[in-house]
């Protein structure tokens, strides 16, 4: 069903005003960076949040075919193009044996509804989450589709009220995250319950992000990457909606992807980073470490 710009942009500004209660009870609240207080007598202490930075630690080329967006799926990755899904090894490799793709990934049903765009991705319970888009912007209308991880078959879609759909990121709670517009000051969120993607209180940024490509969830923050002026990578808390920008993955002239984000046992997070050489080829994995001012 079609939902208009003007209902879309109402319910959203209705949801931002709940967004802080929501945010406040989130289990993956980010509690490292939360300002905290400490008391002495009638003297309080604010803690300031950490800052964290994100270096380049590597890099690797991968097929020029894999340029939207990556996601951790066992021992290898999920590849997605516009309208392809890829299963790789380790090293962004074609995994063995052949197969293991949807391509075209878009059913047909889907592209006769004008969906021809598929963005970053994410793998959750067994599933592989990716967004799509169709060229209308203006609708509000855009679309959130699962495979089956293990087989690639299509598994069912969702219609959200979007202008965009570059990404979707699923949390260890089953939390579904993407973003109205291309640049935006919010994220917003979803939980599938009893076959229906339904709408949860939007998280407010404490600053827009622009051009933004992905969006991967862990230790407590969405962690996205852009095609902005740097190519930056950004953490947002998602206890407090605080934006901080963490670094780059070089190659500015080229395009910044999708990202993926790992959280290790030391407390800092693991990120892989899609770029797009500025003559298209080739396309870099760019590995960061992700970490904050304490450790």
């Amino acid at each position: 069903m079609a939902t208009s710009t003007g209902r879309v942009r109402a319910a959203l500004v209705g949801l931002v005003a709940l967004a802080a209660a929501a945010t406040s009870c989130s289990s993956d609240g980010g509690s490292a960076d939360r300002p905290a207080s400490s008391t002495s007598g009638t003297a309080t202490t604010v803690l300031e949040p950490a800052v964290w930075t994100a270096e380049v630690t590597g890099e690797y080329e991968v097929n020029g075919g894999f340029r939207q967006g990556l996601a951790r799926s066992g021992d290898g990755w999920i590849f997605s193009t516009n309208d392809g899904l890829y299963r790789t090894d380790d090293e962004g490799r074609p995994a063995s044996p052949p197969g293991d793709k949807a391509e075209p990934a878009i059913p047909a049903d889907l592209k006769a509804l004008t969906y021809d765009h598929v963005g970053d991705v994410d793998v959750a319970e067994g599933m592989i989450w990716a967004p799509m888009e169709k060229p209308d912007k203006d609708a509000g209308e855009q679309l959130m589709a699962r495979y089956d991880a293990e087989t690639f078959e299509p598994v069912d879609s969702f219609v959200v009220p979007q202008h965009h759909a570059a990404f979707v990121a699923v949390d260890e709670d089953g939390v579904v995250y993407s973003a109205d517009e291309f640049s935006d000051d919010t994220l917003l969120r979803y939980r599938l319950e009893a076959g229906a993607l339904e709408p949860l209180p939007p998280l407010a940024l404490s600053r827009s992000i622009d051009r933004i490509q992905g969006a991967d969830i862990a230790g407590g923050a969405a962690w996205l990457s852009t095609d902005d002026d740097h190519n930056g990578i950004y953490r947002v808390d998602l206890g407090t909606g605080e934006v901080q920008d963490v670094g780059s993955t070089g190659y500015a002239d080229g395009e910044g992807e999708g990202i993926d984000a790992q959280e290790s046992d030391d407390g800092t997070v693991d990120l892989r980073v899609l770029s797009c050489d500025v003559r298209l080829v080739p396309v870099r994995v760019i590995e960061l470490r992700a970490a904050p001012s304490s450790s």
